[in-house]
């Protein structure tokens, strides 16, 4: 992308633009004039960004609201997606080469900035100054935080898929965020802010369609670094999940005429429906070093085992219900202390299932205590995307490891027994007692910012 942009909000008003962004402009702009909310067309800029996901207020259709979100399949789909979307585009701008570009925010010569093609409000085409089609307001004019666009936990992930936590592309069981769409996707789509916050609203900002081409070309990188091992190769899941992702099929468009697009023409790039080829899918550094660095950490504690039969257990010890946030949740561990003398764990995972929200913070990282008045200890722990919306529809399931701040809890002595647990903000946990009113926390409408976790359930790995 930084090859493609003018970098000055001046020239992109006044100046031509570099043919792939101008040729997206004209598309994008073709298939917005094609908008009939009382006809609706697949080839309309809402039909494409309707196929991702409906608003409260936008009556259903069969092509619509597809999206696959805290998913084995949220890769291939939305890649099928990027292909069918790109060859409309490239239809209704009559360039026949014209590719889909991406947004490469993590790239360490990134300012990770919005491109200026993207932030003005007018362009100038021949010699007008006309409205940019690509302009969305709402986004942030802030650079995406450099840890939201972190892509180095998300790529060290040896396998495609986990059980019990997350691989690069998605956990058994199939309800939980892979690493790559946990980050950079959902805190990109967070830091981005206006549409890009919610699935129902997000295809709507043609910023939508660099990020997806740019996590995409991730799940490209990842394939290519050594020692990634796909969800397909023998013994990585049960048989009926194999069977499940090799005859997936995904459809777009015309409903009676749909475009169909198979697992096997999605996972190769060179095949006739994809014809991908991406500018870069090598690491820089230090990116490249981090990654393998964090990878080889990961595989000596798996001690190399990546098969069903070969990877560690997690063992489930402890739940609580209906945890909000803010609010400091003591769980006692089934069977009370486990005398960490002996076998200490080696990990420790906490599962947040069926979070819901109104008006959320853009991510949460979640608080443990050894006890209830013990020294708090922050692990990081989701961005909200896919909760922007009414708790009835957006539901969300999440897999924080905890396991950095293992060695803090047993030198204090943790017997296993209990831990305390609590949501806040990102950027805002503090060394706070439980109880103690943080920041904002009594201002008016403070409440109507609230996280509520149905379940939190503590897992453990050990010796």
């Amino acid at each position: 992308m930084a090859s493609l942009t003018l970098g000055d909000r001046d020239a992109a008003e006044t100046e031509p633009w570099h043919p792939v962004l101008d040729a997206y402009a004209r598309g994008v702009r073709a298939m917005q004039d094609l908008d009939d909310p009382d006809d609706p067309v697949p080839a309309s800029w809402m039909w494409a960004a309707n196929t991702h996901g409906i608003d409260q207020f936008t009556r259903r259709r069969p092509a619509w609201a597809q999206c696959a979100h805290g998913s084995l399949f949220f890769l291939p789909w939305h890649r099928a997606y990027l292909a069918w979307f790109e060859r409309t585009v490239r239809d209704l701008s009559d360039d026949d080469d014209w590719a889909l570009p991406y947004w490469d925010y993590s790239h360490p010569d990134s300012d990770r900035t919005l491109p200026v093609e993207f932030a003005v409000e007018q362009r100038t085409v021949d010699g007008a100054l006309v409205d940019n089609p690509l302009f969305s307001p709402g986004r942030s004019t802030r650079p995406i935080p450099a840890g939201d666009a972190d892509i180095v936990e998300a790529l060290a992930q040896p396998r495609y898929v986990r059980e019990g936590e997350p691989g690069f592309g998605g956990a058994l069981p199939d309800r939980f965020f892979g690493t790559v769409e946990d980050r950079p996707h959902n805190y990109v789509h967070m830091a981005i802010s206006g549409l890009m916050r919610s699935p129902a609203t997000a295809g709507r900002d043609p910023i939508f369609w660099l990020h997806h081409a740019n996590i995409d070309r991730l799940w490209e990188v990842w394939r290519l670094l050594d020692g990634s091992v796909p969800l397909t190769d023998p013994g990585v899941v049960p048989g009926q999940v194999r069977s499940a992702w090799e005859s997936a099929t995904f459809w777009f468009g015309d409903e009676q005429r749909p475009e169909t697009y198979a697992m096997d023409a999605v996972e190769d790039l060179e095949h006739e429906q994809m014809g991908y080829l991406y500018e870069s899918v090598e690491l820089v550094e230090p990116l490249a070093a981090e990654v393998a660095e964090r990878r080889a950490a990961i595989l000596a504690a798996e001690d190399g085992g990546i098969g069903l039969d070969e990877a560690a257990r997690w063992t489930p010890v402890a739940a609580t219900f209906d945890l909000p946030s803010g609010e400091a949740r003591e769980i006692p561990f089934e069977g009370g202390p486990r005398g960490l003398d002996a076998a200490p764990p080696t990990r420790l995972m906490l599962e947040l299932a069926g979070a819901t929200a109104r008006a959320p913070h853009d991510a949460y990282d979640v608080e443990v205590r050894s006890g209830p008045d013990a020294a708090p200890h922050v692990v990081r722990g989701f961005s909200t995307f896919g909760l922007e919306g009414t708790p009835d529809d957006e539901v969300r399931n999440y897999l924080v490891d905890a396991s950095a701040v293992l060695s803090d809890l047993l030198d204090e002595g943790w017997d296993g027994g209990a831990l305390t647990v609590r949501l806040l903000p990102a950027g805002e946990a503090e060394e706070r007692p439980p109880g103690e009113r943080g920041p904002g926390e009594d201002e008016p409408g403070h409440d109507d910012r609230a996280i509520n976790v149905a379940q939190v359930t503590v897992y453990v790995q050990a010796p």
